[in-house]
């Protein structure tokens, strides 16, 4: 009977032993299998750090590309607003030059006139029958228009025009 006992024991400890050995191994396996999944999660993380550095580096460097447009537009928007202040300035001076030369274009046609007149009568009369008193009139009126002529437009070529 003691053998039987003894036996039994044994058998209980063998089957025992057999089952801690496959619940050791089984959670070997699950250790195992746990460690994997952390380094493949760390290793995941590292990356993803690295990926979000690069990314906020990107961020940045776009940041400061935006800053960078933002303050050339202002400076375009200024000297934008100058050159149409100096644009609208030589509309201005253009006008009055204008309105200023308008007069001078009658004056010098007449003056042409005067002048091909003159030339008509001094080329198509005879020298003997020409008329000192009629030539120094037309020099005369001639030089007048040209000095008016002459002051008219260093008057507008003046800087204070």
């Amino acid at each position: 009977m003691w053998a039987v006992v003894l036996a039994a024991f044994v058998c209980g400890a063998a089957v025992s032993a057999a089952g801690f050995s496959i619940g050791w191994k089984h959670q070997a396996q699950q250790g195992t299998s746990a460690e994997s999944a952390l380094v493949a999660a760390t290793a995941s993380i590292h990356s993803l750090r690295t990926q979000l550095a690069t990314e906020r580096a990107d961020l940045v460097a776009a940041n400061a590309h935006a800053f960078a447009i933002v303050r050339s537009r202002a400076t375009l928007r200024t000297s934008l607003a100058k050159l149409r202040t100096q644009l609208a300035s030589a509309q201005q001076a253009l006008a009055a030059t204008s309105s200023q030369a308008a007069p001078l274009s009658g004056d010098l046609v007449r003056l042409t006139n005067e002048l091909r007149a003159l030339t008509s009568y001094v080329t198509s009369t005879p020298s003997s029958q020409l008329d000192a008193g009629y030539l120094q009139a037309q020099i005369a009126y001639v030089s007048k228009t040209a000095t008016g002529l002459s002051s008219a437009l260093a008057a507008l070529a003046s800087p204070t025009n």
